[in-house]
């Protein structure tokens, strides 16, 4: 077997246990370098994959637990230094690069069919962990990622391996008995929102995940009985909750049942280390938000408009935005009874009758809303809105505005169709803070983002849907820019970021 001159090994499992054991000495982080090198260094093809597989699996536990290691050291570390963060990004390389190596080499289709179940069930392996390691450092999610785990679960599906058994010494892959077992447990731990977590109570949804795979019940999309999540497997994203109710899905999409998880968390037959109001919030979460939905709170509901959509809501806030400087430069405004009803602005909150039912303050119809009932929950998160005209995607953004009260934002999480009063419902998640509005700079007109809770700790903002890096800049026309540090959330609907204020001279 020739050898490359560029690896530190030759290409035998002899040579690689060698090089492995010369590794055990050095610092953790100095190791991973070296290792981190060979990966990149064997994406060249150097033998056949055959030969490679072997070499793959035996560089997957020191792989693991550099990468674990590197990962509890730059989270532990409060240096926000430039090497405390290229450890972390070390941390999400390496189970990375070795998925991709494995998805390498079966997409070279020239593997037997045992080794390429194991090279599958290695790949998707490495890629829950990686995906892990990306929510720890609130990681924008990875369309490659995920890409190929839906190429990897395809593969698998046509070739009946989903549940041949697989046999493993490594404790992290000990939970998953199956290809299957595996793509359920990556499913599961992405539907549970990492991002929204700190970086502790994300490793014990992980392990949740991990001990709570085996009751997750994905099926067909052409089966009629419910379920609360898909998967769109040609869309290279991770799963979402099902965005209408009662619509059949397309057939490139898997349904994802959540609800035996929930009653395993209700019942504690599930033993976790999550605090009580986590465990409670995910329970709610995995049942579809029904025990939300089934104790809303009696009484006479409080009548509010809704905007759904990120560009709907843009809209009205630069509506008021221009009303208010309007206020501001005249004074013939000041009495609320003089306001011309005709104008195309929207009168600002504290001026009072402004939103009569006859009257429309905006020209565009489509920006204006519509009337829902608002009804309490005890849940003090969450609220329901109920209408009979809007027809709303779970998921999306929604603002929430009436007479003499502050706009806020909400997302819908969940909705649902009540037939006692024929109407559909929408469970909204209310974003505390104060919102307002910016103009992006060097952007195409109307790009804009919306700040919440604007100088406060829990500050964030909502980007239009789109790719976003973390640590990139987002220059507004006010002369400052917003410096994007994690990301909390990313769907087809906006994207959600923790930031910091950059100031230019």
């Amino acid at each position: 077997m020739t050898t490359d001159d560029s690896l530190p090994f030759e290409l035998q499992t002899d040579s690689l246990a060698q090089w492995l054991d010369g590794l055990s000495p050095l610092p953790h982080a100095q190791a991973a370098h070296k290792l981190n090198l060979a990966l990149k260094q064997l994406k060249e093809p150097q033998c056949t994959p055959g030969q490679l597989l072997p070499l793959l699996v035996n560089l997957t536990p020191l792989c693991l637990r550099f990468s674990a290691s590197l990962s509890t050291t730059a989270i532990n570390d409060a240096d926000s230094s430039a090497k405390i963060l290229k450890l972390g990004k070390l941390s999400m390389q390496l189970p990375r690069q070795l998925a991709l190596l494995f998805c390498q080499i079966i997409e070279s289709k020239q593997l037997e069919a045992a080794d390429r179940n194991t090279a599958v069930y290695h790949a998707l392996q490495l890629i829950g962990h990686a995906l892990r390691c990306y929510c720890l450092f609130y990681e924008t999610p990875s369309v490659t990622l995920w890409k190929k785990t839906a190429q990897l679960y395809k593969l698998a599906l046509a070739t009946e391996a989903l549940h041949l058994p697989h046999a493993t010494k490594l404790a992290d892959f000990r939970a998953q008995p199956d290809i299957e077992t595996v793509l359920k447990r990556n499913l599961l731990f992405s539907i549970m929102s990492p991002l929204l977590y700190k970086p502790d109570e994300i490793n014990q949804l992980f392990q949740l995940a991990d001990q709570c795979a085996t009751l997750l019940e994905i099926g067909d999309p052409r089966e009629s009985r419910d379920f609360g999540f898909y998967w769109n497997t040609l869309k290279d994203q991770p799963p979402y909750p099902v965005r209408k109710s009662n619509r059949p899905l397309p057939a490139e999409c898997m349904p994802i049942d959540c609800r035996p998880i929930s009653h395993a968390l209700q019942l504690g037959t599930v033993v976790t280390k999550l605090s009580p109001a986590n465990q409670n919030k995910l329970a709610l979460l995995f049942s579809d938000y029904q025990q939300v939905f089934n104790a809303i709170i009696p009484g006479i509901p409080s009548r509010t408009k809704m905007i759904p959509g990120f560009i709907g809501v843009c809209q009205y806030l630069q509506e008021l935005n221009k009303l208010s400087k309007i206020n501001q430069i005249s004074a013939q405004l000041r009495d609320p009874k003089s306001i011309n009803r005709g104008l195309s602005l929207v009168p600002l909150e504290h001026h009072r009758n402004v939103f009569d039912n006859a009257e429309q303050p905006f020209g565009d119809k489509t920006s204006l809303g519509r009337l829902v009932n608002l009804l309490k929950t005890p849940n003090k998160t969450y609220c329901v809105a109920e209408s009979r005209m809007l027809d709303c995607s779970t998921g999306d953004l929604v603002l929430l505005y009436k007479e003499q009260h502050p706009v806020s934002l909400a997302i819908i999480r969940q909705q649902r169709f009540n037939e006692l009063s024929n109407a559909n419902q929408f469970l909204l998640e209310q974003i505390s803070g104060a919102c307002t509005i910016y103009s992006i700079n060097n952007a195409p007109s109307g790009s804009y983002a919306l700040m919440v809770g604007e100088g406060m700790d829990n500050a964030q903002i909502f980007l239009a849907s789109g790719k976003y890096s973390l640590n990139s800049s987002i220059p507004l026309t006010i002369g400052t820019a917003l410096r994007l540090t994690a990301c909390m959330e990313s769907n087809g609907f906006f994207a959600r970021f923790r930031f910091s204020v950059e100031y230019h001279a």
